[in-house]
């Protein structure tokens, strides 16, 4: 009996020594110095909501498709641009995780030393990368889905707008030169007509610099200014150096118990995580994502955040003015007077939603993002305003109120208020629209915009 007692003893002390050991060492955390392995425990919203522009739509999607009215007015109009789905990696990060994801993963099953889980171990070594380089950025069986089920969606909400058998005197519709945009337009329309309904659905040329659709793909003094400027990823590169990306590559260090992960590869584990757990609705998120906690998978996303708001956000006002091509051209498809088509839908990318976004001035915080700014709340958030089928429309309606007409702004299909429209009402006079907007469309020339002015030698 007292042999046991003592036993006893002796355990709880030297238990209470090797924890005590772990608080204090310098990488310990109450976490990662388990005597055990163990289990990532990120719930699948705590990762699908913080994958930047990887997020995928049904996290940002507004499910109440109830129709839109407004006391004496009638919908008449719309115009929408709209990023493409969810989509395959780029060339780059497939070949990236060809290579490094798989070495990383040899590594790691071969480390008895490992903190990942049984079920995450096992879930790792029947992991495979099946994409080709040359299905890079091609629209996925989720992308057809988002598409498909949006153009449902805005459909119930504006039925006598959007009919149910296509007339190229109603609709226009518009993409961009990539097979993702190509797809994207061919979901959403099988959305509104069915599938056995869109073989009649007429398409314009697609152009790779589209002067609507990626009107920054013409914009030279853009790319040179902005686009291959060092300094537009300052910001961002210095976040790597903080604390807490440093943090984040220990963590996944000590998870893994692999010591020659690098912030590079940290940064792959995050994109290949986003696109996983993208594209499987029903399975459970990318294994990758269980080498992250919540501060880590938090801490890429705003890197990402840090790279986009000043790439193609506020970071530099060419950035976004030239965005009033597309302003402009909604103004001319949007006008009561028009003759073009009531329903005009365009399919593009990324950066041309999060440059029309900052040209209308939403989501913009008090202070330019810096690298500093971690903990900060913040309106410029990706995961939110820039998923993966991000669309923003602008519907015209005509009241019998002696209002005139007024224009309804949804952004992710939820109505918005812009900056000088009034905040207390979803609509808008197109009058006051115009107003605001009116100093950029009477000096929207891309080519004065964009010249680049050369600097003479007098001598």
């Amino acid at each position: 009996m007292i042999k046991s007692l003592i036993f006893v003893v002796l355990l709880v002390v030297s238990e209470c020594f090797v924890l005590q050991a772990a608080a204090k060492s310098p990488n310990a955390s109450t976490e990662e110095e388990l005597l055990e392995p163990q289990c990532s425990n990120l719930k699948r919203h705590e990762i699908e909501s913080h994958l930047s522009t990887k997020t995928p739509y049904r996290v940002v999607a507004n499910l109440d498709d109830k129709p839109i009215t407004y006391p004496e007015c009638r919908a008449t109009r719309i115009w929408s641009v709209i990023r493409h789905g969810t989509r395959n990696p780029s060339k780059e990060h497939i070949e990236g995780t060809k290579f490094r994801l798989v070495q990383l993963k040899e590594q790691i099953l071969k480390n008895p030393q490992t903190k990942l889980c049984p079920e995450e171990l096992n879930r790792l070594r029947f992991w495979n990368f099946n994409i080709s380089s040359e299905e890079e950025k091609y629209l996925t069986a989720e992308g057809e889905d988002e598409l498909q089920e949006l153009a449902e969606r805005m459909q119930n909400r504006f039925p006598n707008l959007l009919v149910y058998e296509y007339d190229p005197d109603l609709y226009y519709f518009k993409y961009t030169k990539t097979q993702r945009t190509l797809k994207s337009a061919e979901s959403f329309t099988s959305g509104l007509f069915g599938k056995h309904g869109i073989g009649s659905v007429e398409y314009p040329e697609a152009l790779h610099k589209d002067p609507v659709l990626r009107f920054y793909k013409l914009c030279k003094k853009w790319q040179t200014d902005v686009d291959d400027n060092p300094k537009t990823f300052d910001n961002s590169k210095r976040f790597l150096q903080e604390p807490e990306i440093i943090e984040a590559v220990n963590h996944m260090r000590r998870r893994t118990q692999v010591q020659n992960i690098t912030a590079e590869d940290a940064k792959l584990i995050y994109t290949i995580c986003g696109f996983e757990t993208a594209w499987y609705p029903q399975q459970d998120p990318s294994v990758w994502c269980s080498l992250f906690n919540t501060d880590a998978i938090r801490a890429f996303e705003f890197f990402e955040d840090l790279e986009y708001f000043w790439n193609d956000g506020y970071g530099y006002e060419l950035t976004h003015r030239m965005a009033c091509a597309a302003m402009k051209n909604m103004f001319e498809y949007i006008d009561p007077n028009s003759n073009k088509p009531n329903a005009t839908f365009y399919f593009t990318h990324s950066g041309t939603l999060l440059k029309v976004l900052a040209h209308l001035g939403l989501y913009k915080d008090s202070e330019p993002l810096t690298y500093r700014d971690f903990g900060r709340e913040r309106a410029w958030r990706t995961s939110v305003i820039d998923a993966f089928a991000t669309n923003l429309a602008f519907v015209l309606y005509e009241c019998d109120n002696g209002n005139g007409p007024m224009i309804l702004t949804l952004h992710q299909e939820r109505p918005i208020r812009l900056p000088g429209c009034p905040q207390d009402q979803d609509l808008c006079s197109l009058k006051t629209l115009k107003e605001k907007y009116n100093r950029y469309l009477t000096s929207c020339d891309l080519e004065e915009i964009c010249h680049i002015h050369q600097e003479h030698d007098e001598n």
